[in-house]
Order: structure tokens, then C-alpha cells, then sequence
């Protein structure tokens, strides 16, 4: 099983083995780490392989959906997934990045947009949520522009490496077929 879903600017795909350099890459980028957790790929090379060969396993068992975003002329420029599947209720939470050289293009958007129609129509869940750092603006941005709403927010129930805590946002989109 292959997936490729086309947009304008950019496609996504499963990721492979060539992506691991870049992943691991850009998985060090510390404007994609400021609002994160540690991630595995960023340990080593083999561990981006690790990631990227469980990514793919996950897709074949169905229990998760983890895409690289790729430009046009095929080069790898961030991920995007769906994943913390609750099929009893037909949810799942969406994550994604961007190498910030590749900023400000639309990207993510697309991303997003194309990630929702999968799965709404090709997966045929019913809710996807997401949720992310209370100082992460550009989060919230690109997702109300996408159709997401704001849900609520868990009040201090992050804390980072600078000791504080902070919000965690919680923003949702629901699939309403048109009748």
C-alpha cells in the first residue's frame, strides 16, 4: 500500500528511507523544538530510520497516519499526521511541522487541508482535534483558517524546560457532510 495524496503546492506520501537525512536534519531545528517534546529522530540518524520505518508499519496496521509534506519538486519539508486513534468514537488527534525554511508558503495549510479530506472521506472518522502550546500563535492561526475551532484549554498543565507552566489549547474540526 502506497499513499499519495496531491494538493497544489505540495504532496504527502509516506515517508522512506532517503527521508531519514533530512528528517534527522531538520528535526534539530530549534524554532521546531521550542513548543515540543524531545523527539526521537533527532537522537541520531538510525533513529530517524527507526521513526520512519514505524511510521510506515503503522500505516500497513491502521493505527496511525504519519506523512512526509513534500514540495513539488519532491523534496522533503516537514510532517503531518494523524494518530492517538479512538475508534469508538471516530477521533484522532493531528500534528505537523515545518523546516522554518519553508515558512510562509501556504504549506501547512495545504497540509492540513489534505490531511482533513483523507480523513474525513478516505478514513471516514468523524472528529479530529489537535493541541499545542498556549504561545504557540501560529498554531492557532493556521488551524482557525482551516476550520478549526477552539475547543478550551488545560490551564498550566504543561510544564517546560524553563520551569513555567503553561496552557495547553485544544482546537477541533468535526466532519458535517452536506445533505
Amino acid at each position: 500500500m502506497s499513499i499519495r495524496i496531491e494538493g497544489n503546492k505540495i504532496f504527502l506520501a509516506e515517508l522512506n528511507e532517503k527521508d531519514a537525512v533530512k528528517l534527522h536534519e531538520y528535526s534539530k531545528e530549534p524554532e521546531l523544538n521550542l513548543y515540543s517534546g524531545p523527539y526521537k529522530a533527532s537522537e541520531s540518524l538510525e533513529s530517524s530510520r527507526e521513526y520512519i520505518r514505524n511510521c510506515r508499519k503503522n500505516i500497513l496496521e491502521r493505527k496511525s497516519y504519519i506523512f512526509g509534506i513534500y514540495n513539488k519538486e519532491g523534496d522533503l519539508v516537514g510532517t503531518i499526521g494523524f494518530f492517538d486513534l479512538d475508534m469508538e468514537n471516530s477521533s484522532g488527534e493531528i500534528g505537523f511541522w515545518i523546516s522554518h525554511n519553508y515558512w510562509n508558503k501556504g504549506y501547512i495549510t495545504e497540509a492540513i487541508n489534505l490531511i482533513n479530506n483523507y480523513i474525513f472521506n478516505e478514513l471516514k472518522f468523524h472528529r479530529i482535534y489537535a493541541h499545542f502550546h498556549e504561545l504557540n500563535k501560529a498554531v492557532a492561526r493556521v488551524l482557525e483558517k482551516t476550520g478549526y475551532r477552539k475547543e478550551g484549554e488545560f490551564s498550566e498543565s504543561l510544564r517546560f524546560s524553563d520551569g513555567k507552566f503553561y496552557s495547553d489549547i485544544v482546537y477541533s474540526i468535526i466532519n458535517s457532510p452536506k445533505a
